[in-house]
């Protein structure tokens, strides 16, 4: 290749580089709780983890085209219901209100502007699931940022009981 051709791909190289080390800072920003998890061999993904007591347990991953991927388990059924409201999603599937005043269940908004799909399931038992896939960076920061104050929220409440 020419040099200036060799050049200009470090150049892009190295502003990838620079987007997904700001991704990972973002989504870290937002969820707190979120550590480094080492990559599986032969998967370019980056994982963040975490899991801890009342909060339950999850990952994060930054695929190679930049879109998040989020599998959040054991979370309180009022934390996720919380989150979804203050975030205000213009349509949930299943969801005649508030999910805060929906029974147990799988609530789906797919964004037909983005391509990502936001699932969140309340469980039976109080404790439900998150997951999202293929959202951008942005959105799946929205939700993060909406879950840890949910979490705080919660939690707040929990002690003053």
């Amino acid at each position: 290749m020419q040099p200036a051709v060799l050049q200009a791909i470090d150049t892009w190289e190295q502003h990838w580089h620079q987007t997904q080390d700001a991704a990972v800072t973002a989504l870290k920003t937002a969820f707190p709780h979120l550590g480094d998890h080492p990559r599986y061999v032969g998967c370019d993904d980056i994982r963040l983890e975490y899991e801890e007591d009342g909060r339950g347990g999850g990952r994060v991953c930054l695929d190679d085209e930049g879109r998040a991927n989020v599998e959040f388990d054991q979370v309180p059924n009022g934390v996720i219901a919380h989150a979804v409201n203050e975030i205000r999603f213009p349509y949930l599937d299943y969801a005649d209100g508030p999910l805060c005043e929906a029974p147990p269940g799988t609530y789906v908004y797919e964004c037909e502007g983005s391509g990502g799909q936001f699932e969140f399931v309340l469980g039976t038992l109080g404790h439900g699931r998150v997951v999202i896939s293929f959202a951008t960076v942005p959105d799946a920061v929205a939700v993060l940022d909406a879950l840890k104050r949910a979490f705080t929220e919660h939690e707040a409440d929990v002690t003053r009981q």
